[in-house]
């Protein structure tokens, strides 16, 4: 591309004045063993934040408005209007959107349609960049205030500057750790000159706003409202009220608590894609809930990196500022989330390098370019960016002579990939800034992570004695990778779900229970209000766009539904079992304040919904479908990941019956449509 002139633009380079490449460090570990680091990411982020801590010898440097944290969290969503960062050439400010201009205010949405890249093949590539801009703006601050420390204590030359330089944006592991109190904490300790302990206020807490931009609005639904227009903070759970005491952190954690065994297996599956598929598929698949390559004969049910993301968003959220997209962004934990789903990226990407987005994908001896609008608009009226797939461009990010990232550029941490400066610790003998050696390698690596994150059916068919109530292709029944057999009688069960992204107007959840109140598994919708400027979500609403999610039924659910029974398992069949799971479990939609929506149960003998309690049609989910795949294993090398095959739809989970829906609404809800 031909270099622009921009205006006055910040390039994302990562911390390229550093030379090298350093690790992202979990959060907690950074404060425990990196004093110095931590000390600098603390004053960095209250930095950005518009709120520098004093510190001894050291005169802040000027913040520009285009690395505050006012700016850069609004390029997630609110207030819809160009980040300060990307300002483009006179004759393309043009197009720019004005709040003065009537031509401007008066449509609504607005011209300017935001950088939403949600439910879209670049959902990974575009936040990538994301991360690496606030890791460079705090790392710039960092090397300016090391210098400065060390310029007036001789005596700690070698410690901060030295801690600057390899200063990278830390991570979060919610799906191990669950929720740090250093997100909440009203104050932390870090280390001062002459190795002191000092207590500062906490700046990862919350993000007190400098002003309520013009468009952030109050949003009511179900009952509750979120007063983003009048809340002077960003909160987590928060109460119904325009001045909350506070973030309600033992909902949060209660809500992480239970969804924790989720998370993970929705992590492990990550891991367990198959080697040969289709590299635009399997991509397509891995990166995103909308799945637009996705055919239609195809059972073959994993889960996407985008689904776990969402699910993220609504359990640290809630009623609050990450719960929605136009407004998560100002949450400080968001990047330390997002830090955490690009690690999943980079050992995605190492474990399974052949599998990209390319230019599209190509389906029954056809070729598709990818066609979701990414709203990435930078033209005039909405106009959308033209080149699309590997080479497309990924607005508002900028290198320093002015063009814009490439989705290609984003790929791998290796030394051969574009520069990053940045890595993460090695992970279970992972170090994703080291390539792998040969395929083997990447094989093993998956089967370590995936295990890791509960992904054993080899553990699990060992537990549970092996359900030989299943159906098992034995050997020669189907084609099986080389020396791989099958674990006999032993099948995963996964339900997979296709909801509405827009049913409801804002976010939501769908769980599944057993027993009515253990929660076995969670899917969050992560969706923009209906009045929300966003010009991609806008489309995907008027295309009835789908959120596609899975949620694996723990083995040894299974085998205690089936324990339980009573029945003759001499006898028994997959026919038998599927409708004993599918009436064992219930079901949920939630908004992300934890009220009910509405309910259903399985199995073919539930209760019929009583007329007038139906839910609409619109905000039904699609598809909730009971699958199971058969697993097998290396004959000789239980280091190898498992393979699953055999992929078969079962009966719905909550069936369909021609007098009723098969969920209904409370009367709390009757007021939504």
């Amino acid at each position: 591309m031909t270099p622009v002139k921009a205006r006055d633009y910040y390039p994302i380079t990562g911390r390229s004045s550093t030379g090298g490449t350093y690790d992202r460090i979990p959060v907690e570990e950074l404060k425990d063993d990196y004093p110095y680091q931590w000390s600098l990411f603390v004053l960095g982020y209250a930095w950005i934040k518009g709120s520098p801590i004093p510190f001894p010898g050291v005169v802040q440097p000027p913040l520009k408005n285009s690395i505050s944290l006012m700016e850069i969290g609004g390029v997630h969503g609110r207030p819809y209007r160009e980040w300060a960062g990307d300002r483009r050439i006179p004759k393309e400010a043009q197009a720019d959107f004005s709040h003065v201009d009537k031509k401007d205010t008066n449509p609504s949405p607005s011209r300017f349609g935001g950088y939403c890249n949600h439910a879209s093949i670049t959902f990974p590539s575009w936040h990538r960049p994301y991360v690496m801009c606030i890791e460079q703006a705090i790392g710039e601050y960092a090397e300016n205030v090391a210098q400065q420390i060390e310029n007036s204590n001789p005596g700690e030359v070698g410690l901060w500057v030295s801690s600057a330089k390899q200063l990278r944006f830390p991570c979060v592991l919610v799906e191990d750790e669950g929720f740090p109190s250093l997100f909440y904490d009203e104050e932390v300790s870090i280390t001062a000159t002459g190795q002191k302990t000092v207590t500062v206020p906490n700046p990862l807490s919350f993000f007190k706003f400098p002003y309520i931009p013009e468009d952030f609005v109050d949003t009511t639904r179900n009952g509750v409202t979120a007063h983003f227009s009048q809340w002077p903070r960003t909160y987590r759970y928060a109460a119904d009220s325009p001045t909350p005491p506070g973030s309600d952190i033992p909902a949060l954690q209660a809500a992480l608590k239970a969804q924790a065994e989720d998370l993970r297996t929705k992590v492990g599956l990550l891991f367990s894609f198959p080697d040969g598929g289709d590299s635009s598929m399997i991509y397509d698949q891995f990166s995103n809930t909308l799945n637009e390559s996705r055919q239609e004969d195809d059972n073959t049910t994993i889960g996407s990196l985008e689904s776990v993301h969402n699910s993220i968003h609504g359990v640290i959220g809630g009623n609050g500022h990450m719960g929605n997209p136009d407004y998560a962004g100002f949450d400080p934990f968001f990047y330390f989330h997002h830090s955490n789903v690009d690690r999943i990226i980079a050992l995605w990407e190492w474990c399974y390098t052949s599998y990209w987005m390319n230019n599209g994908y190509t389906a029954d001896g056809a070729d598709h370019s990818w066609t979701q609008q990414r709203g990435t608009y930078s033209q005039a009226y909405n106009e959308k960016l033209e080149e699309e797939g590997e080479f497309g461009l990924i607005v508002p990010w900028r290198h320093e002579d002015g063009t814009y990232w490439t989705n290609k550029e984003t790929r791998f941490l290796t030394p051969d990939a574009y520069p990053k400066y940045y890595s993460y610790k090695e992970f279970l003998g992972v170090k994703v800034d080291k390539p792998a050696d040969n395929l083997q390698q990447q094989q093993e690596a998956r089967a370590r992570i995936a295990k890791y994150y509960s992904i054993d059916p080899q553990l699990s068919a060992e537990k549970t004695g092996t359900h030989t109530h299943i159906e098992v292709p034995g050997v020669g029944d189907i084609d099986l990778p080389s020396n791989f057999q099958s674990i006999r009688g032993f099948r995963l069960f996964i339900i997979l779900v296709r909801l509405p992204e827009h049913a409801f107007g804002r976010s939501y959840n769908f769980q599944v229970f057993y027993k009515n109140t253990q929660l076995i598994g969670n899917i969050t919708v992560f969706a923009r209000e209906d009045s929300s400027p966003c010009k991609a979500c806008a489309f995907r609403r008027d295309g009835a766009a789908l959120v596609r999610g899975v949620i694996a039924i723990p083995p040894r659910i299974v085998n205690e539904i089936i324990v339980n029974s009573g029945i003759d398992r001499s006898k028994n069949n997959m026919d038998i079992t599927t409708g004993l799971v599918t009436k064992a479990l219930s079901g949920k939609l939630l908004d992300l304040s934890g009220r009910v929506l509405a309910s259903a149960k399985g199995g073919e003998d539930a209760t019929a919904v009583p007329a007038g309690k139906a839910a609409s049609k619109r905000v039904q989910p699609v598809e909730i479908t009971l699958l199971s795949s058969a697993v097998a294993q290396h004959a000789n090398d239980k280091n190898q990941p498992v393979y699953f095959f055999d992929w078969k739809p079962h009966k719905g989970l909550f069936p369909v019956r021609q007098s009723h829906c098969f969920f209904f609404f409370f009367l709390l809800c009757s007021s939504l449509f």
